[in-house]
């Protein structure tokens, strides 16, 4: 936009000057050719057109003297390309027609050509800070967008460590419970059915039992606590994490994103797939790639495990090498398994939220 508005300008002013020398019947036809000709160089914006277009004004402007005038209307995009001196070219045609134009208009059209050049650096200043301008606000669209995804990255971890410490101080209360005050109430139910055994007296006894009684119910409600304790400070990407440690056959990746509370059934049974899928990896694959995926959807979980091995595998065979007990894990979540062997080995597992 730019450019047309700076040669309208340019154009308005040439076509003034023509006119104070010309009849608008002499001029109209060099008007015409300069619109033409500066509507061709806006619209291709081609360097070779630009050079060839302007020799062929200043041929022009050679045998007909009107179209001088517009001469610094070619110039003007002729200067944003790498022939810029070409355009002390169009001096000819000037020292050609000196003797039909007065020393005024002269004057004139040389202030009219040093606006033509103030007015391309002013339009290539602009460029460049339009420029600079978009590659700045991408660049700190970029920063904005990166800074972010680590802001999330650090509140993740974040959210992590909270729940793997909460876990590790539910096991360890659960731990404490067990060894502490479970194991002195088994031995108090023990000692109160020795003292049973050997009373004579029958109240006694019948109080005893009383007692006993409520030993063992307390007793099975803290076992049942303690399980519950276990079964909820299960971490599932941490034990997911110390089988990929522990599995040095080929390079594994792994790719976990579950934000809610899994049911603990199904942990144990993705842990248990998990080791059943390495141990095929290393006595079947020849792959030198594993991946593991573990992903959460609004209905759904899933469980995507692939290596790159070529080796084909027998579909017959399957119930021999384990394939069989990931099948029945899955059954047991009432899921969805399917083996792919395409490219690599894919097993592709499915399940629904309870």
């Amino acid at each position: 936009m730019g450019n047309v508005l700076n040669k309208l300008i340019i154009f308005v002013g040439t076509c003034g000057l023509l006119l104070l020398e010309f009849t608008p019947y002499e001029g109209v036809i060099a008007m015409a050719l300069a619109i033409a000709i500066s509507g061709l160089l806006e619209y291709f914006n081609n360097e070779k057109l630009a050079k060839g277009l302007f020799i062929g004004s200043l041929l022009l402007s050679g045998f007909y003297v009107p179209f001088v005038f517009f001469l610094p209307l070619i110039s003007y995009d002729l200067l944003r390309t790498k022939n810029q001196l070409i355009i002390l070219l169009a001096l000819i045609p000037y020292a050609l027609h000196l003797s039909k134009f007065s020393s005024g208009v002269m004057g004139v059209l040389i202030v009219i050509s040093a606006i033509v050049y103030l007015l391309r650096l002013r339009e290539t200043n602009e460029k460049k800070l339009r420029e600079d301008y978009i590659n700045q606000r991408d660049s700190l669209t970029e920063l904005s967008i990166s800074l972010e995804e680590k802001i999330n990255e650090l509140v993740s971890k974040q959210d992590l460590e909270v729940n793997l410490a909460t876990l590790n101080e539910r096991n360890r209360i659960a731990r404490e419970i067990h060894d502490n005050v479970g194991h002195l109430l088994s031995s108090s139910i023990l000692q109160i059915g020795a003292v049973i055994a050997v009373s004579k007296d029958e109240n006694t006894v019948k109080n005893l039992e009383v007692v006993k009684d409520t030993l063992n119910e307390g007793m099975n409600s803290i076992r049942e606590s303690v399980h519950n304790l276990h079964d909820h400070s299960i971490d599932l990407y941490g034990e997911i994490n110390k089988l990929i440690k522990n599995f040095t056959f080929c390079k594994i990746t792994f790719n976990y994103e579950i934000t809610g509370d899994m049911p603990t059934k199904a942990k144990y049974a993705i842990i248990s797939i998990i080791k059943e899928a390495l141990s095929n990896v290393m006595r079947h694959s020849n792959g030198d790639l594993v991946s593991i995926s573990l992903f959460e959807h609004p209905k759904l979980y899933q469980l995507i495990i692939f290596d790159n091995g070529n080796k084909k595998l027998d579909p017959s065979n399957f119930k021999g090498m384990g394939l069989e007990s990931i099948k029945q894990r899955v059954a047991s979540l009432n899921g969805i398994v399917n083996f792919d062997q395409s490219k690599g080995f894919r097993i592709f597992i499915s399940f629904m939220k309870p």
